[in-house]
């Protein structure tokens, strides 16, 4: 009995375990915790899955993990984000969030190539074994694909949010202008012409920002990777494949290409957060439920201004015996009369909240990991967007009927008052979500799946495979424009040629006509 057990376990490891572990360069050199929660929550998947990672970050792993190493540790080499932006920065990078990615969150970041760790690795990188593949996030420092061409290795692209156009154009992916709404416009669908004008506009603007304050980039390749290092439009194009952080039960549907991957609610599968014992208790006697209140990893609810945080106070003083739990960085700088049924932590397993059967409304700025653990869990939003793709997510969760939205600039008690009115007292919004949870769940393999399956399916089939021939074809043979241009062409041509005709037809008819109108006044 017990060979057969044995014999039953042997063959449930090979089905979990790949035959072949490889061995892949992470390299992740935005420092955002919520951006790092889906990168590191795929190479440390790929290392359950027995291949060997060798981490480049700004967040060290607290924990040994089998299969994963952090070999550069870039903490504490650029300006800290987390809890360190205020509500004025984030307003002021929303005003133009292209030019801020291609720069601060992009271009900025090439220089830490020069730091003398990252050059040690640069000029000696490990090859025993060496490497079979680079995963690097796909943001705004294209730079950092050229480490496939300095290893000579596949490399795989991640974006920690739904693809940005200036992706779009470098994959060869279709925009879908007329129908799906891209990630900085604040629609969730496209039902009018302006919206989808609107749509149109940033779909064409905004690669044309991108590639224009991003082209230093390719002197930042030669002088820290290597010297005959090609343009970074070109090095672009050496991307496999592109994990996306999306999933159409949430942000819609709409035609990729195979080298286009979601992978939408991979960081949450991975997930094994717990609440502290203090907070578990807090959160089990809640038996009126919990509103559960952040504005994320980088803006601090502590900088509104006071009156604002005043009048949430008596907002949520209101809901009493409902406890509202809130993320505060700082409490120093919070305003005195915090209600009795609010509590404050500068840290909150954020998951284990959601995941919560006592919880019952996520008031949020919008950011993607919250919304789509919410959409996960099941747990209506009330959300304060602020900038980027948050106007967008929280218009999902109103479009589908689980969500309000309040607009900053309006906050008040009397704002806040309605929006908790109409989600804690009509459980048709809980309803939803419920069942929204179930539609995101609902797929034929898990997200974690998906990316073991691809990730070694690239490194096995080369760079190529997947590659679409758009991407070696100039746009106006990629839109056409020759195939349109001579059509339109042709049919100027005929109509020209039908217009000679009908005028050669009509002198000719009007010619006979006078010749027998002079015979007939000749007859008279």
């Amino acid at each position: 009995m017990k060979y057969f057990q044995y014999l039953f376990s042997s063959l449930l490891l090979l089905t979990v375990l790949p035959i072949q572990g490889y061995r892949i360069l992470c390299v992740f050199p935005y420092n955002g915790k919520s951006h790092f929660q889906v990168t590191e929550a795929l190479c440390k998947a790929l290392a359950e899955h027995g291949h060997q990672i060798d981490m480049i970050s700004h967040f060290p792993s607290k924990n040994r993990i089998a299969n994963y190493t952090d070999i550069v540790n870039l903490l504490g080499t650029r300006r800290a984000v987390t809890n360190n932006i205020s509500l004025n920065e984030a307003r002021q990078i929303n005003t133009a969030v292209t030019f801020y990615i291609a720069t601060v969150f992009g271009g900025d970041l090439c220089s830490l190539m020069g730091n003398a760790k990252m050059q040690r690795f640069i000029k000696n990188p490990p090859n025993d074994p060496p490497y079979d593949l680079v995963i690097t996030e796909y943001f705004g420092s294209s730079c950092y694909f050229g480490f496939g061409r300095l290893l000579n290795i596949p490399i795989i692209g991640i974006v920690a949010s739904l693809e940005y156009a200036f992706m779009n154009e470098v994959m060869g992916n279709p925009t879908s202008s007329s129908f799906f709404p891209g990630i900085l416009v604040e629609f969730a669908g496209l039902p009018n012409f302006w919206q989808r004008l609107v749509n149109t506009l940033e779909n064409l603007i905004q690669p044309r920002i991108f590639n224009y304050y991003s082209s230093s980039q390719t002197d930042d390749m030669r002088k820290y990777l290597r010297q005959d290092m090609p343009d970074v439009r070109e090095i672009e194009k050496d991307i496999a494949l592109l994990f996306v952080n999306s999933h159409y039960s949430f942000h819609g549907t709409r035609p990729v290409i195979p080298s286009f991957v979601e992978i939408g609610g991979l960081h949450i599968e991975m997930d094994k957060s717990q609440l502290t014992p203090e907070l578990q208790e807090w959160v089990d006697n809640a038996d009126d439920g919990v509103v559960y209140f952040t504005l994320g990893s980088l803006v601090n609810i502590e900088t509104m201004p006071n009156s604002s945080l005043l009048g949430l106070y008596e907002s949520f003083r209101k809901i009493a015996p409902i406890k509202v739990l809130m993320k505060i960085a700082n409490k120093d700088l919070l305003p005195p009369g915090l209600p009795s049924n609010v509590v404050t932590l500068p840290w909150i397993p954020q998951m284990a909240v959601l995941r919560h059967h006592n919880t019952r409304v996520f008031i949020s700025h919008g950011g993607l990991m919250g919304s789509l653990e919410a959409f996960y869990h099941g747990v209506p939003v009330i959300g304060i967007p602020l900038f980027a793709d948050q106007y967008r997510n929280i218009n999902v969760f109103i479009h589908k009927g689980m969500g309000v939205k309040l607009r900053y600039e309006d906050l008040s008690e009397k704002t806040m008052d309605a929006a908790l009115n109409t989600v804690l007292n009509n459980p048709n919004y809980m309803e939803v979500a419920k069942r929204e949870a179930l539609h995101f769940k609902d797929r034929p393999m898990t997200a974690r799946e998906v990316a073991n399956f691809w990730t070694e399916y690239v490194i096995r089939n080369g760079p190529n495979m997947l590659r679409s021939p758009t991407m070696d074809m100039p746009w106006w043979q990629t839109n056409l424009i020759d195939v349109y241009g001579f059509i339109m062409a042709c049919i100027v041509i005929i109509i020209y040629f039908l217009t000679i005709v009908v005028k050669f037809a009509m002198s000719i008819l009007l010619k006979d006509i006078n010749i027998w109108k002079t015979r007939k006044l000749k007859e008279y």
